[in-house]
């Protein structure tokens, strides 16, 4: 199971990347507070799809979140400003 879920966040990621550039939450262009309002929203999503008592949809936004969330991180390792190591 975890390795469908790992390969699933891996998918979003692009999708998120094709879908939005460097614009993404792992992009060069946004800022911390832009990333935070971004996996923010996505949360949001997560809130909503408990409340509508909507398993695939729940499942899917927790996707979104993980690959925010995992794409933030990679770029926070990525960026030499950061120096996070």
């Amino acid at each position: 199971m975890i390795d469908q879920v790992l390969s699933d966040i891996r998918t979003e990621i692009q999708r998120q990347k094709t879908l939005h550039g460097d614009n993404s939450i792992g992009g060069t262009d946004l800022t911390v507070g832009q990333r935070y309002l971004v996996l923010g929203e996505e949360v949001g999503e997560v809130a909503t799809a408990v409340m509508g008592l909507d398993p695939s949809a729940l499942l899917e936004e927790l996707i979104q979140v993980a690959a925010c969330a995992t794409a933030w991180a990679t770029y926070l390792l990525e960026d030499t400003a950061w120096k996070i190591t």
